[in-house]
């Protein structure tokens, strides 16, 4: 498992957008097991798990990137990485 802390420099309308176009909160990509958002410094981060970098990359290839080409929204963005060891759900 990973967790991504993934930084575009977005608004929160922009990413707002962008998450009505994904449906994210109904759409659950493979291999996610959780998907978060918060507005700090003003703009939008976002922490995600994933259950390995190869689905993280299936969805920002194939899902994430015709997304953000659609709404205008540019590719770059800061992504970390971390190996994920343990994770407790309720």
């Amino acid at each position: 498992m990973i967790l991504r802390i993934i930084d575009r420099g977005l608004t929160w309308e922009i990413y707002e957008s962008l998450r009505a176009r994904l449906d994210i909160d109904r759409m659950h990509p493979l291999g996610l097991i959780m998907h978060g958002a918060t507005e700090s410094e003003g703009h939008v981060r976002v922490a995600q798990i994933w259950d390995s970098q190869d689905y993280a990359r299936r969805f920002d290839e194939d899902l994430l990137r015709p997304a953000l080409e659609e709404l205008g929204i540019p590719l770059e963005a800061e992504i970390t990485v971390f190996p994920l060891q343990h994770l407790v759900t309720p």
